[in-house]
This record gives structure tokens, C-alpha cells and sequence, in this order.
């Protein structure tokens, strides 16, 4: 009966919006964004042009904030991003090699190690154990993604602008090979217990075969230390044109409740105009203990154990949210079913109508079906059974909404799965009022019964409230339940409590737990206490009904090896029948190279030991594939690379010559100004994931040792093709440099003769716009001057008056590492001019 109670007051909070996650927050945002009093609830996130989607793709809204997936921007953009809930913290390095860091805890966002940015607020901002849940308010993402985002209230997308968008104009050939395999990750679960071990293991990879994206996952498990035996594994292959195909594991009925099942098959996705068509076949666990034989006495039955039992086929249309008008509230689904073992067989035929605007939601589900097996009481049956389920919620105001629930499940009804869809009639109702920003109410009543089995019945209500003032007040939740049954009667209410000081926080739980027979109430009362950044102690007593007492003391820590060890260590007691157990535990986790981590927990009471250990990281990863995995199915074929190689071209052929030219390392390449990468110790560079069309790549001068320069442009332009690969490379050579020097030619023989005097600070330039000033001397030196030949000349307005240089220019070629020393410039008088008069004529 508790798994009944747990499961009716799910459904319930579900329906009347308490637990939103259930509800379908954490879907891929559809084409019209759900709105909630008016507001946007989630929205579609545009990144540099491009949709995102999968799971945890979209922008919610919460009071007046906007909030985007931290984690799946990242992607998209190219960033690396790094999670440390602990210290309520998140990094990111992005693509140009920038690092910036937002400390939730603080209100700051640091860049390079320079405070950028400080706001208020940020106490609300929740660390989800998934990281990939985690929202970042817009205002603080701009600034920690150095993006532009923008809300568009008009089409209600958020875009995310960093860097140039390149159009998509191809004109080379793909050269790509016919797969590629982008990252493998790993997670290891060992718990070893006192007469008892168990182990886990989760494989999941990624990449391409031909033009689609594939994901592939495995899962095995072992309850000792010899080899494994595989749970489940699934293979997905989903196309640019919308095709998706599995195999292995999954579910299927996605839309549509009644033909929601496990499968070990195949299944095919395609869409079909306006619809999506989906098929599958396959094997399923009924989960039946058949007898083999039906007896009165069921003393001699023999039984057999779970196995792939049942066999299904079935297919199902649904309307394609891509192609459905941002109008039109309706949404349709229909589909078939066959499912056959020898325990329960069944036809069924289902369909499923959903209207939802900003004030009326409503979906309702209806199956006809025939059905034959067993009953509970071992005879057989072959009879025609419907179900129907209609749940809807109507915001009468922006303060107050209703919810409601019916459904029938007919007595006669099976599913290819014992357990699931069993006959049942439910109605529930409920209401949610929030008439203040601070103060929030529920009440929610539900009942349900078994068709055709009077002692299946029971009944819930379900009240509570909830005070948010503001951090100079306490905190409080309360919700009451009561049930009945034809069994018995009980009752629960949870008080939760909590008060936010500068640097520690008092919470208070309480529950009391009733019941037709006992009766037992339990309190707890506990602090959280900040020692500094890194430090923290939890501290908690419990006490509770026939003189059961608990408490426990827990430090933790997150200054070991430069934040990268996380520890935590405690004790504390359970006292209870004039018995008290102790108990001790620890727990560390350590970030380890190659994005892996490892957690260890370790607890031990006066029973026995327990460790506990989890591993998980990356085996295999290519930076590309983080863009072609996050990319919407649309675009993930639309990226190209960028490679070649920079080298000192020793014998100055115009190409890489082993053992000859010299490879640069260290020097940075870049594509369009936003992206960079730095080549290897063999001169190499790539850029994986470059957004198909025309880009600039050139080198970056300043990287370079001071005595090369380039013998190639230092800027090329390329047009990139989807998958295909443009190879640059940037020819390097020795600079040299021309040495001479400036005097005053008084005798003009050209010869600096005794008693002629250099001439200082005169500007002297080549054609190439380099210059330098001569010293005291006369002399100049002009270095980092590419091999070839260079025009010499000096700025005449930088000579003392009417003289002028007796070679205008002069012509010197430059030898790589070499200086050419013989660019002496005379400067002689200006010659007088010479008037000539006409011959006077008789």
C-alpha cells in the first residue's frame, strides 16, 4: 500500500505542476515554446544560427530571469566547460583560450584571473546533480560565454552570438571517410559489501556513419568479481532528413501511453509529411510467473523465471512538431499494437489528442483492445476491454490554477509487461494558488479502485503550503496527506524549515507518520556552518518517538591538490531499545586527467563495512566530435577542417622536405579571428568542426621567432565543403637585414674621406614600409627583412638643408640570416642652379 500511496501522490503533483521535471521541463524545446502565466516557460536557444536540440536544450524562465543549459551552449559554441557543485562554481576555457569562472557563492564572474562582472542574487541559482540540467541566468551567461544573447520575444528564441556565421557557399568535394568514431565515455560502479559484492559497468560512444549521427550504449553488471553479463544495449543511427533507426534496447510509445513498452528489437522513425511514422518489433519480459499447469491446489505449481517472453509489433504516427504551424494547438497521435506469449495475448488499437494554449491544457488517451490470458485466479479469458485517461489544467488566473485527472483501465485489460497499465479507475483533482511571490498553496485529493475487486480501493488528500519570504526570514514548507483504504487509515505531514545567516544555515524537518495502529513522530534540527571558501561542517541532532535519538557531525573540504580533492569525513550515532550504534564514514572524490573522476565512499557502523566506488571518464575523444554530437541532426553534416603545417622552408622549394625544412612549434593559427590553435612539435595544426563555407585563415606574426617571417601570405582565404578538408600551410625563412650608413659627401668621390662628417638621425625606409633612424655615427641597421630583394631610401626631408642624397634608391637583396652590408648613402650639396640668358641681338 505505501508503493500505491508513493506512486498516487506522484501522479498527483505531477499533474497539479509540483514537480515540474516530471511534467516535461527537461524535454527538447518545441517549435511554440509552453507558457505559463503569460510567460515564457521554455523556449527554443539559437547558437550562432543553429537550434539546439536533445535533452536539456531549452531556455526556461523563472520569476523575471531567462535561463539557458550552461552545459549544451558550451558544446555548441566549442567551450570546455567543468562543473564544481561543491563550491557552487562552474569554468569554462573557450575557444580562443580564454578562461572564465562564475562563483555562485560570490556573485562574480572572474576572466584571466580580472573580476568582470559581480551581481546579486545568485542564492537561487540551483546545482543539479546532473550537470547537464544546470541553467545559467542570460545576463551572467553573456558575460562568462563572452557571447551576445539576446531574447526575442517575438519568436521567443534565444540566440547566442559569438564570432562570425558563415553562409553556406560549397564548392569543394567531400573527402571524408565513411565513419568516424568522435568519443567513448565510461562510468564503473563497485560496491563491496560484508558477504556481498556487486559491480556495474556503462559504455556509451558516439559518431558517424556516412551523413548520420550514431549513439551507442551498453550496460552490464555482475554480482561478484568474474566476468559481466549485459543488461541492455541500444544502438541509434538518426539522419540529417529526420530517419532515425534503433536497435537493441529501448522503449517505444513515446506519445502514446498505451503503447509505451521495453523492446529488444528494432525500430524505424520516419517522417511522412506533416507526420512521423514510427515501427517497431521485437521481444519483451512479460515478467509472468506462468504455472505450467492451472489446478485447483496451487501447492504443485511450478514456475518459470523472467525472460524475453513476449514478441511485438506495432507502429504509430504522430504529428511532426517541425512541420505543425506555431498556431495551431492541436497535436495527434495514433497507433497499433500486437503483442503474443504464451501467458497474455492482446490487439489493441490507440490514439492520443493534445490542445494546449497559455490558459487551457488537455490531453486525453483512449485504447479498444482484445485481450486473452490467465486471472488472478488461474482461468482463462478472451475478452475486449477500452481504457481512457484525460488529464487537463485550466489557469483561471495568473495566480490560480486547476488541475483533473480521470481514467479507466478496463478489468479485462493487458500489457505485454505485468505491472503496467493494470486495470484501475482514478480521479483525481487539485489546485494551485500563489496570490504572492512569497506564499504559494496546493491542495490535491485523488481516489482510486480496482474494476471488479471491491477490497482494491483506497483514497488521498493532499494539502500544503509554502513561505519563501525574503533571506532576512525563515523558510517554511508543510503538507498534510491523508489516506484511506478498505485496510486501514493513515496519515503523514512534513514540516521543512530553514533560515540563511552570513555563514551558516539552521534547518529544521519534521514528520509525523499515523497510522490505524502506531503512531511516531520525528524531529530534526541541524546547521551547515562556512569555516571559509573551502571548508564547511554540518552538524545535526534527531530525535524522535520510543526514545530513538541520532546526530552526526560532517566536515568537508575542497582545498586538497588545488581544489581537485573533494573530502569529506564523519561520524555520528543512531540510539535506539537502549541500544546506541556508532558509525563512521568518508568520502573524497579526485578529478583525474583525461576528463575522468573518481568517488569513493566508505561507511562503517557496528554491522560491517561498506565501500562504495565510482569511475567514470573518457577513453576516446575527438574535440570535433563535441560539435557534430551537440549540432541539431539538420546541421550536423554542415562542418569541415582546417589543417596544414608551418615550417622554416630551409631550401626555399615551396614545400616540406623531411629532414630538410624545420618545423615551427608554438605558433598560433587562426580562423576568422575567434578561434586559434597552436601547432605541435611537428608543425601541425587542425581545426576540427569549421562551419562549412568562405573563412580567413592566417598566422599570427606575433608567435613567431623574431628572426623568421613569412615567405607565403599571411592570410589566405578558403571556401570549406561539408566534410571535406582544407590543407594550408605557412612557409617560413630566416629573416636578414641591411646595415649602412649616411655621411656627407663634401668632395663627392664617394668615399668617406677624413673630415667628413655622418650624418644623424636621418629616416631611412624600404618598400616595405620598415624604417629606422641613423645614429650618431650615421650607421643603421634594418632587420627582419624576408629573403629577396629590397628597395632603400632615405626620407630626404630628414636632411639637413640643400642636400640631397646621391642615390635616390638603391636595390639590395637580402640572404636569409645574413646581413648585407653595403647600403651607404652619399648625401651631397644640392648643385647651384645655373641661370642662362638670351644673346643680345643687334
Amino acid at each position: 500500500m505505501r508503493l500505491i500511496f508513493k506512486i498516487i501522490v506522484a501522479i498527483a503533483l505531477v499533474n497539479v505542476g509540483i514537480i515540474p521535471a516530471l511534467a516535461g521541463d527537461n524535454r527538447a524545446a518545441p517549435s511554440e515554446p509552453a507558457r505559463s502565466n503569460g510567460q515564457i516557460r521554455f523556449a527554443e536557444i539559437s547558437v550562432n544560427g543553429r537550434p539546439l536540440s536533445g535533452p536539456n536544450s531549452a531556455a526556461h524562465r523563472r520569476d523575471s530571469r531567462i535561463l539557458i543549459p550552461a552545459a549544451a551552449v558550451a558544446r555548441a559554441l566549442g567551450d570546455t566547460l567543468e562543473f564544481d557543485p561543491a563550491r557552487r562554481s562552474i569554468s569554462v576555457r573557450r575557444q580562443n583560450g580564454d578562461r572564465a569562472e562564475f562563483l555562485a557563492g560570490e556573485g562574480r564572474v572572474i576572466e584571466n584571473g580580472a573580476n568582470v562582472l559581480s551581481v546579486s542574487n545568485t542564492g537561487e541559482i540551483i546545482f543539479p546533480p546532473n550537470n547537464d540540467e544546470f541553467l545559467l541566468p542570460i545576463e551572467i551567461a553573456a558575460v562568462f560565454f563572452d557571447a551576445s544573447i539576446r531574447f526575442d520575444d517575438i519568436k521567443t528564441v534565444v540566440t547566442v552570438i559569438r564570432g562570425a556565421h558563415a553562409p553556406q557557399d560549397i564548392t569543394h568535394v567531400n573527402n571524408r571517410s565513411k565513419a568516424d568514431l568522435y568519443q567513448i565515455d565510461y562510468e564503473y560502479g563497485l560496491n563491496r559489501y560484508s558477504s556481498a559484492t556487486s559491480q556495474n559497468l556503462v559504455v556509451n560512444a558516439s559518431g558517424r556513419i556516412g551523413d548520420g549521427r550514431f549513439r551507442l550504449s551498453s550496460s552490464s553488471s555482475s554480482t561478484s568479481l568474474q566476468k559481466f553479463s549485459i543488461r541492455n544495449t541500444s544502438f541509434n543511427l538518426e539522419r540529417p532528413n529526420g530517419q532515425r533507426y534503433i536497435a537493441g534496447d529501448f522503449g517505444t510509445g513515446a506519445d502514446l501511453q498505451f503503447l509505451s513498452t521495453n523492446v529488444r528489437g528494432a525500430s524505424v522513425i520516419v517522417p511522412a509529411g506533416k507526420m512521423i511514422v514510427t515501427s517497431f518489433a521485437g521481444r519483451s519480459y512479460s515478467g509472468v510467473f506462468l504455472p505450467q499447469t492451472f489446478e485447483t491446489d496451487f501447492v504443485e505449481h511450478r514456475y518459470r523465471g523472467l525472460k524475453y517472453d513476449t514478441t511485438i509489433l506495432g507502429i504509430s504516427a504522430s504529428t511532426d512538431i517541425a512541420e505543425r504551424d506555431g498556431n495551431d494547438p492541436w497535436y495527434y497521435s495514433a497507433g497499433l499494437m500486437r503483442f503474443s506469449s504464451e501467458g497474455r495475448q492482446g490487439s489493441l488499437g490507440t490514439g492520443a489528442i493534445n490542445y494546449s494554449t497559455s490558459r487551457f491544457k488537455i490531453r486525453g488517451d483512449a485504447v479498444l483492445g482484445r485481450f486473452s490470458g490467465h486471472d488472478a485466479y488461474g482461468s482463462a479469458f478472451s475478452r475486449s476491454a477500452v481504457a481512457i485517461d484525460i488529464a487537463g489544467t485550466f489557469q483561471t488566473t495568473d495566480d490560480l490554477a486547476f488541475h483533473g485527472r480521470i481514467a479507466h483501465i478496463g478489468r479485462n485489460f493487458l500489457s505485454p509487461q505485468i505491472g503496467v497499465r493494470e486495470p484501475v479507475d482514478l480521479k483525481a483533482a487539485g489546485l494551485t494558488w500563489s496570490p504572492a511571490k512569497w506564499f504559494s498553496t496546493s491542495f490535491n485529493a485523488s481516489s482510486m479502485s480496482r474494476p471488479g475487486d471491491p477490497l482494491q480501493n483506497s483514497r488521498y488528500a493532499t494539502g500544503a503550503f509554502a513561505l519563501t519570504p525574503s533571506s532576512a526570514l525563515p523558510r517554511v514548507y508543510v503538507s498534510h496527506t491523508e489516506s484511506s483504504s478498505s485496510l486501514n487509515r493513515s496519515a503523514f505531514t512534513i514540516l521543512n524549515a530553514s533560515k540563511e545567516f552570513s555563514r551558516f544555515r539552521l534547518y529544521l524537518n519534521g514528520t509525523r507518520i499515523k497510522t490505524s495502529n502506531t503512531s511516531s513522530v520525528n524531529g530534526h534540527l541541524g546547521a551547515t556552518i562556512s569555516l571559509n571558501d573551502s571548508n564547511s561542517i554540518d552538524v545535526s541532532q534527531g530525535i524522535g518517538s520510543g526514545g530513538r535519538f541520532s546526530g552526526l557531525i560532517d566536515w568537508r573540504s575542497t582545498s586538497f591538490l588545488k581544489s581537485k580533492l573533494n573530502f569529506s569525513a564523519g561520524m555520528g550515532y543512531n540510539h535506539q531499545d537502549s541500544r546506541t550504534k556508532l558509525y563512521n564514514k568518508v568520502s573524497a572524490s579526485i578529478k583525474l586527467p583525461r576528463q575522468s573522476s573518481l568517488q569513493v565512499n566508505y561507511y562503517h557502523s557496528n554491522n560491517s563495512p561498506t565501500v562504495m566506488l565510482s569511475l567514470r571518464g573518457t577513453l576516446f575523444k575527438k574535440r570535433e566530435g563535441e560539435v557534430f554530437l551537440g549540432s541539431h541532426a539538420s546541421y550536423m553534416n554542415s562542418y569541415g577542417r582546417v589543417s596544414g603545417r608551418v615550417y622554416q622552408d630551409i631550401d626555399l622549394n615551396g614545400r616540406f622536405d623531411e629532414g630538410v625544412d624545420k618545423p615551427q612549434a608554438n605558433v598560433k593559427i587562426r580562423v576568422d579571428g575567434n578561434r586559434y590553435v597552436v601547432t605541435d612539435e611537428t608543425g601541425l595544426y587542425s581545426f576540427e568542426s569549421v562551419t562549412a563555407g568562405d573563412h580567413k585563415v592566417y598566422l599570427d606574426l606575433l608567435s613567431v621567432r623574431a628572426d623568421l617571417t613569412l615567405l607565403s601570405e599571411a592570410s589566405l582565404e578558403t571556401n570549406l565543403l561539408p566534410g571535406a578538408s582544407s590543407t594550408i600551410d605557412f612557409r617560413l625563412v630566416r629573416t636578414g637585414r641591411i646595415a649602412g650608413q649616411v655621411w656627407h659627401d663634401e668632395n663627392e668621390n664617394g668615399i668617406f674621406d677624413e673630415g667628413e662628417s655622418p650624418l644623424a638621425d636621418v629616416r631611412v625606409l624600404t618598400s616595405g614600409g620598415r624604417d629606422t633612424l641613423t645614429d650618431a655615427d650615421g650607421r643603421f641597421v634594418i632587420t627582419d627583412l624576408p629573403p629577396g630583394e629590397h628597395i632603400v631610401l632615405i626620407d630626404e626631408k630628414t636632411l639637413p638643408e640643400k642636400t640631397l642624397s646621391a642615390e635616390r634608391s638603391l636595390t639590395i637583396k637580402v640572404i636569409p640570416g645574413r646581413e648585407t652590408s653595403n647600403a651607404d648613402f652619399k648625401v651631397i650639396p644640392v648643385p647651384a642652379e645655373i641661370k642662362r640668358f638670351p644673346a643680345r641681338t643687334n
